[in-house]
């Protein structure tokens, strides 16, 4: 196994305008036993409604870490609005990350989830802001969409905070701070895995959601990594975060590819899908590569049908752009870390690097469950 690198992002926000004003644990043996079977999981298939309001943030989730901890915004009040770009567990993590940030703030949330709809998302943010809303936190579909709903924040002097900012693109300087993940980087430690841990040979990429500016970087440090490698990725196609979509895909690549050496998907939402197809024809020699993490993912990890993930935390994605926007609120700027971790992960390093850094926050998941 090669060594794993740990690579460290930075929250990006705005500050100064006035506008915008556990230790590492367990071991991966002792994590598969206390594992859920995969038949039990059930928030791996989503429990998010269109239009659903959160409700109130109160005390019965713990208070620590929560948005008065920098002093950011302890004692307001309002909404804050949460705007996800589609219905699945990883999306359900960003939300409960915003509900450990709000949790002993006094503010409330109330959120809309865009089925992957660019038209969606720019509705919903319109509908929101008609709502009254003081902040929003946003999981984007479209990055130009995303671009678009910000500028018409700005206008009504809402802070927005981007829950998955790409590192470049339009409308920079309209959020109040950005969770800012290297995708590139991501991409090439997904090469660099594969190059040190699989058999070169041709390789299927399902993608997310191509205009969202995140696959599109993956892509981008993932073909740098392989060039020249052996690996030659003969076909890549959006899979929407689905896993039936993705399932299809890979289904229909190893018709047309039966000499594939690994399949690299960039969420668990799909690898999950894939990872259960690959179960049901038995196959074990494809390597299969994920990104990010989510209940039933980790348990794939512990089977021959997953290999490895570029792990993430969904959840600290939604602290930091809630922290941002509460801070904002207050005139200041978030002191709370605004560091993201991401990591190659197999089933040797999943328990420590989970306890490290939680992918979810489960005591919020009664909230969440009714956006």
């Amino acid at each position: 196994m090669s060594e794993h690198r740990t690579i460290r992002t930075r929250f990006d926000g705005n500050a100064g305008d006035g506008r915008h004003g556990p230790a590492h644990a367990g071991r991966a043996s002792s994590m598969a036993a206390t594992m859920p079977t995969r038949r039990s999981l059930l928030l791996a298939g989503g429990f998010l409604s269109t239009g659903g309001l959160l409700a109130a943030c109160g005390s019965s989730g713990p208070q620590e870490a929560g948005g008065g901890d920098d002093g950011s915004a302890a004692g307001g009040t309002g909404v804050i609005g949460v705007s996800l770009n589609g219905n699945n567990a990883y999306s359900s993590y960003v939300a409960e990350g915003v509900y450990k940030a709000l949790d002993g703030t006094g503010y409330t949330a109330t959120g809309v989830q865009n089925n992957f709809s660019s038209a969606t998302e720019l509705s919903n943010v319109q509908n929101l802001l008609a709502q009254g809303i003081e902040g929003l936190v946003v999981l984007p579909a479209d990055a130009t969409t995303l671009a678009k709903a910000a500028q018409l924040c700005v206008q009504q002097d809402v802070p927005v905070g981007n829950a998955l900012w790409p590192g470049q693109g339009e409308g920079a300087g309209d959020f109040a701070g950005k969770a800012t993940l290297d995708s590139v980087e991501g991409g090439r430690m997904i090469g660099e895995w594969l190059k040190a841990n699989a058999e070169p040979g041709p390789v299927v990429v399902v993608q997310g959601i191509v205009g969202q500016g995140f696959s599109e970087k993956i892509d981008q440090g993932l073909d740098e990594s392989l060039r020249g490698s052996g690996f030659s990725v003969v076909v890549r196609e959006q899979g929407f975060f689905a896993r039936d979509k993705a399932t299809q895909i890979v289904q229909t690549a190893l018709q047309a590819h039966p000499d594939v050496t690994a399949i690299v998907a960039y969420s668990a939402s799909m690898s999950n899908g894939i990872a259960a197809f690959l179960e049901g024809r038995g196959t074990t020699t494809i390597t299969h590569v994920s990104s990010d993490a989510d209940d039933e993912m980790i348990t794939w990890l512990q089977t021959p049908y997953l290999a490895a993930s570029r792990y993430y935390s969904a959840a600290q994605t939604g602290v930091v752009a809630a922290q941002a926007v509460l801070a904002a609120i207050a005139g200041t700027t978030s002191s709370a870390s605004d560091a993201i971790d991401q990591t190659m992960v197999t089933r040797e390093n999943i328990a420590a690097v989970v306890a490290e850094h939680p992918y979810r926050y489960e005591q919020y998941a009664a909230q969440t469950a009714r956006i």
